[in-house]
């Protein structure tokens, strides 16, 4: 056994990884990571229902979702689909990138893509024209979220920003435009639908109807299905479920506390009240209801 010629090996590997680790360290304080956009402000009540939203300063919906917002379903969901091995990468996946080179030369264009989750959150915050050039600052700038950011920080600031069509950004607005509930109350065929919608948030917007979004959403229920992502009786009853979509307007509820609040907090993205919401409802209801009976008594008068 030649041991000078292993040691000679390992010593110019440990070099190279030295100086490609120095190297990363100088790039990083020249190029440091950009701050996240901000979120725009929304004022809930006691049981985090949505009563009133302010568009962000970039005038996007983009609603901050923080843990303990977000249920298992979607999680594994999104994982299965995005990103299989997110926390085991250290940012980009080479047998990822291995494949999907293969598979496109292979098929003579590009027919997959390797971006892991954290690459994809570089992109949303530096978005650039798709050069062989641009993936590598994606990769560096994966390496440095990986390195200043744990993994589940990078993986609620995915959750914020991917985009959803239009000015809809981050899986908690989505959830509320699309289909008016919280992120924890998504179901299985929820969660696949906005775990699709942003790799193709034009074609796959509900503006343009439900036809192709099933067709997406079923095609990856029966993966799921075949690799025993999730139990096959909950896949079949969302594969029966029918899609209904609208985009619903911005919530406008009790406007004159949430400008108040909105004053007297500003920055913090979700100011939660003391509002019962559903005690509010029947309380205007009621007020409404009084208020048109002694307009008519009024008027009978006259």
């Amino acid at each position: 056994m030649n041991f000078k010629f292993y040691f000679r090996f390992l010593k110019r590997i440990a070099i190279a990884s030295t100086i490609v680790a120095m190297l990363f360290l100088i790039l990083n304080s020249v190029y440091p990571l950009r701050k996240a956009p901000e979120y725009c402000q929304i004022i809930t009540d006691k049981d985090q229902n949505i009563l009133h939203a302010f568009l962000s300063n970039d005038d996007k919906w983009r609603m901050q979702i923080v843990p303990g917002e977000i249920n298992e379903t979607f999680l594994k969901t999104l994982l299965y689909k995005e990103d299989n091995y997110f926390y085991y990468h250290p940012g980009v996946n080479p047998i990822a990138l291995v494949r999907a080179a293969f598979n496109n030369i292979k098929a003579g264009k590009k027919t997959s893509g390797a971006s892991t989750i954290t690459m994809q959150v570089a992109r949303l915050l530096y978005p650039a024209r798709r050069t062989f050039l641009n993936k590598a600052i994606e990769m560096f700038r994966a390496f440095q979220l990986e390195w200043k950011l744990s993994k589940d920080e990078i993986l609620f600031l995915y959750l914020n920003l991917i985009p959803y069509g239009g000015n809809i950004e981050g899986v908690k607005a989505a959830s509320y435009f699309y289909f008016n509930t919280q992120p924890t109350h998504l179901n299985l065929s929820q969660s696949v639908i906005l775990s699709i919608i942003p790799n193709r948030p034009n074609s796959l917007h509900p503006k343009k109807g439900t036809v192709l979004i099933t067709k997406e959403r079923d095609k990856w229920l029966n993966r799921m299905m075949k690799d025993k992502i999730a139990n096959e009786k909950l896949i079949r009853e969302a594969l029966s479920e029918a899609i209904e979509m609208n985009r619903r307007k911005a919530p406008k509820e009790i406007p004159h506390l949430s400008i108040r609040l909105r004053n007297k907090y500003p920055g913090i993205s979700t100011i939660t009240s003391t509002i019962d919401k559903k005690l509010q409802e029947k309380t205007e209801v009621i007020s409404y209801n009084h208020y048109t009976y002694m307009l008519w008594l009024l008027i009978k008068e006259f």
